[in-house]
């Protein structure tokens, strides 16, 4: 989806349909872009590469979509800090190593930006998405649909709320 300057929201997904669950990211984005909603600026792409720093848009907060071993319910969102890491590369890197570098490249402060982790448990080459996946991809997918219902100008309010653990 082009880049709008009514936009109230970038997101971010990625990852690699091949991979079985990790296609995560590529499921959601095509259902955000589905939704056809010009507040919404979404990026996907095999990987988070250090280009991505580009696609910010000053003040308007970013979602970062990514399938995660790390959590043991459907989904999770995480308010992210910027900080560079060890993931930095020409290939790829962490949400909060490129708002690190959106710092340091462009000199201001990085947008408020939130990590969407979708549990998926397989990866091998060749597997389509797991049944259990599917059913994490819908429920991450009902939390997306009900913050897209609302008005854009709540959305940065409602990602705020949630990452923090208040019911939206």
């Amino acid at each position: 989806m082009a880049a709008s300057s009514d936009a109230a929201l970038t997101v971010f997904a990625w990852g690699n349909v091949s991979r079985g669950d990790d296609a995560i990211g590529a499921i959601l984005a095509s259902r955000v872009i589905d939704l056809g909603n010009a507040a919404i600026n979404v990026v996907e792409d095999h990987q988070l590469n250090i280009e991505h720093v580009m696609d910010f848009e000053d003040g308007v907060p970013a979602l970062f979509i990514d399938a995660s071993v790390a959590i043991d319910t459907a989904y999770k969102l995480e308010k992210l800090s910027p900080f560079g890491d060890a993931s930095i590369s020409t290939h790829s890197i962490s949400p909060s190593a490129l708002l690190e570098l959106y710092e340091q490249t462009l000199g201001k402060p990085a947008p408020d930006a939130y990590l969407l982790h979708v549990r998926g448990e397989e990866f091998e080459l060749g597997d389509g998405i797991s049944a259990s996946t599917k059913v994490a991809v819908d429920r991450a997918w009902k939390f997306l649909d009900e913050l897209f219902a609302g008005p854009c100008e709540s959305w940065a309010e409602a990602l705020s709320s949630a990452s923090s653990g208040e019911a939206t």
